[in-house]
């Protein structure tokens, strides 16, 4: 990724993030599955690549026993809903790029949160 890209998915990001609503949460939670369910059978490398990350952050999101920082929760669920959106900044429906900007927008969470997933992961034993 080029650093112009990189600057604007951290723009994406950070816009999302400071209108995230805690109820946007539910909305997420009742989601996020039947999306999944749609790719989980995508040949496609890079489509199973961005489901590794959706389903962490789902399961970082869901898990009640696991306390994360708002700013953390935000940021997962401003990347999961922007998974949701199918008119993003590359339209889902686009076959083999559609889910470009998707990945983009999860990988640089997940850079932003590193510490976090990988305690996550030793706590879960992931």
């Amino acid at each position: 990724m080029h650093k112009g890209t990189h600057t604007s998915t951290d723009e994406t990001i950070s816009s999302m993030v400071n209108d995230i609503k805690p109820e946007q949460e539910e909305q997420v939670l009742q989601e996020v599955p039947k999306k999944i369910q749609e790719l989980e059978h995508s040949k496609s490398n890079s489509i199973r690549e961005l489901l590794q990350h959706v389903r962490l952050a789902f399961s970082m999101l869901r898990d009640s026993s696991y306390t994360l920082s708002w700013k953390t929760k935000a940021l997962l669920i401003a990347g999961l809903l922007y998974f949701l959106l199918p008119s993003d900044l590359t339209p889902d429906f686009i076959p083999l790029i559609g889910y470009i900007d998707d990945a983009a927008v999860m990988t640089a969470i997940f850079k932003r949160i590193a510490h976090e997933v990988k305690h996550y992961k030793l706590m879960r034993n992931l």
